[in-house]
């Protein structure tokens, strides 16, 4: 065979090969993408207090999700943290932090990118953007030594933006709410009347 043809040969072959590896990866990906699940069908029990349906639309589908939830407790303090993570990339957190009163809300999921802030409504201290949520509930009363307390709750999401998604971080927040404000505020141990 002369080298011209062989030349020819092995280029047509060469191009065969990659042609058929990208058909291949093509369908491979597309099987991937058939087998991924919703999150409430790989997850178990952890929906970060908040309604599965709901949780199942914030978390895009995927082959594997992780998720954590922390509780501490400190006199005067509680702190609720719940993250899930899905194929190695966090796509929601929700935190419930008590504060003195006179701590403000952080603004992260705010700003360019975010969409315009809207307020919660029922909630007198309150935000909400496109992928977060944060609202403020009293907690204890001030008895005049500045010593009140409030719950922070915070929502976020990452991932694309779909048109409900800004409802549904309210909604986990709203959930987050009913789920700790008893236990935060009324099971929070009482200050020391000691100077």
């Amino acid at each position: 065979m002369n080298r011209p043809l062989r030349i020819t040969l092995l280029s047509v072959l060469a191009v065969a090969l990659v042609a058929a590896g990208a058909l291949g990866g093509a369908l491979s990906q597309q099987e991937d993408r058939n087998n991924a699940k919703k999150f409430s069908d790989i997850s178990g029990d952890t929906t970060c207090w908040a309604a599965e349906s709901v949780v199942d639309r914030v978390v895009p589908v995927s082959h594997y999700a992780d998720r954590w939830k922390r509780l501490t407790r400190e006199e005067l303090g509680y702190n609720a943290q719940c993250g899930i993570t899905v194929d190695g990339k966090q796509v929601l957190r929700v935190s419930v932090e008590q504060h003195n009163a006179a701590h403000r809300p952080d603004r992260v999921g705010t700003g360019p990118g975010h969409g315009k802030t809207e307020s919660v409504p029922g909630f007198e201290q309150s935000w909400s953007s496109r992928d977060a949520a944060v609202v403020v509930v009293p907690c204890t009363k001030d008895t005049g030594d500045d010593n009140a307390t409030n719950l922070y709750i915070k929502a976020q999401a990452w991932r694309k933006n779909y048109g409900k998604l800004r409802q549904d971080v309210v909604r986990i927040v709203e959930q987050a709410v009913e789920a700790h404000r008893t236990t935060a505020c009324n099971g929070a141990p009482a200050a020391d009347d000691r100077d």
